[in-house]
């Protein structure tokens, strides 16, 4: 009888907020069974936990078990019967190498999301990038943000919108998408390894805090430069010569031999200078907004009434109108956060949240 492994996720299992992840297993178990799977040797995880709070007197978990093990002559529609799905995609990130070798590293110009995970991929696969960053490292960083929140005093530079790691290093450290995409689990599964709690595998709503994020991102830098990569602070581009493949920048010119513009969108002069020089860029619509605050014990009342706050955390939420000419909604909601001044220019007045990872502040925002 041929076998094989296979994943499955057991979903929709409501529990109690005080119940054990192993009660969860036990009601994977239950229903893996009543599909006449063997359930010898299996493997189980929790695959994703939300809170249901619509029913203020019935707040509960609702889990999502992955179970992985060896089966043979599956039902599948007795799996569907009992809200079992397959999980067949590949989390694993792979990429086909080229034949031709590079003459000069590949360039990654930013440090954000984008810049670090591209140049911590060609790292490991033995490309030695360059990566420049037109702020500070994490720990001059810190230094130039407090100056700036105790002195009003900005470096336009440093701050921040500017530096290792990008605008998210001074941020609530979310990590939610709307797009539905098979490598946010190598994401998740990356942030764990270089330091962020092991839960944001699972929650539905997953946060990792300023705090812990900071490290985490001066590990993913450090591991760059173990692997052969070099990154370079306080390092602007100025301008790009494609024809010579030469990134003229504030310190010296570069040489490339692949580049990737990880500049986020706040570099404004860099996306004129690329504008001057006749590159094609394309624009796409965004929101305008201002960020809005409110007590957190408030929001936590409303949305979890009188259930122990130790247990479910400090409570988000989303809010939506749409017209047919206009949607009015929130996002990147901060419990338990602060609104912080993030100005990257001289007379610029700009505003973000942020949180760390206990979101014990007094207030809760959220941008509008």
């Amino acid at each position: 009888m041929n076998s094989k492994v296979r994943i499955f996720v057991v979903s929709n299992i409501k529990l109690p907020i005080n119940a054990s992840f192993k009660e969860a297993f036990s009601i994977a178990k239950k229903r893996l069974i009543k599909c006449n799977l063997n359930t010898a040797r299996l493997e189980y995880k929790i695959y994703r936990r939300s809170i249901d709070a619509r029913k203020k007197n019935d707040i509960h978990f609702v889990y999502s078990v992955a179970v992985s093990g060896e089966f043979s002559e599956i039902d599948d529609s007795l799996l569907l019967s009992e809200g079992i799905i397959e999980l067949t995609q590949d989390l694993d990130l792979k990429f086909e190498k080229g034949s031709e070798r590079l003459k000069n590293p590949p360039l990654i110009v930013g440090t954000g999301p984008c810049g670090i995970f591209a140049a911590l991929l060609l790292a490991e696969e033995g490309y030695n990038p360059i990566v420049i960053e037109r702020g500070s490292s994490v720990s001059d960083r810190k230094k130039a943000v407090n100056t700036f929140f105790n002195t009003g005093v900005l470096d336009a530079e440093t701050n921040i919108q500017f530096g290792a790691g990008g605008a998210g290093t001074f941020s609530d450290g979310k990590l939610v998408t709307r797009i539905n995409d098979s490598l946010t689990g190598y994401i998740l599964r990356r942030f764990v390894e270089f330091g962020a709690p092991g839960e944001i595998e699972y929650l539905a709503r997953p946060h990792i805090g300023t705090d812990i994020l900071s490290g985490i991102v001066e590990k993913m830098l450090l591991r760059i430069d173990e692997l052969g990569g070099k990154v370079l602070y306080n390092t602007k581009l100025l301008s790009i010569s494609d024809e010579t493949s030469v990134a003229h920048t504030t310190k010296t010119d570069i040489q490339y031999g692949a580049l990737i513009l990880a500049i986020g969108h706040s570099a404004r002069d860099t996306y004129e200078s690329l504008f001057k020089n006749n590159f094609s860029i394309i624009p796409k619509s965004f929101s305008v907004g201002m960020r809005i605050e409110h007590l957190a014990d408030d929001i936590d009342r409303a949305m979890y009434g009188d259930a122990p706050r130790e247990i479910l955390g400090r409570a988000e939420y989303n809010l939506s109108y749409n017209t047919k000419e206009r949607g009015v909604y929130t996002f990147c909601m901060c419990p338990g956060g602060t609104v912080v001044a993030a100005a990257s220019e001289a007379g610029g007045v700009c505003v973000n949240g942020m949180s760390e990872h206990s979101r014990n502040s007094r207030n809760s925002n959220s941008a509008v």
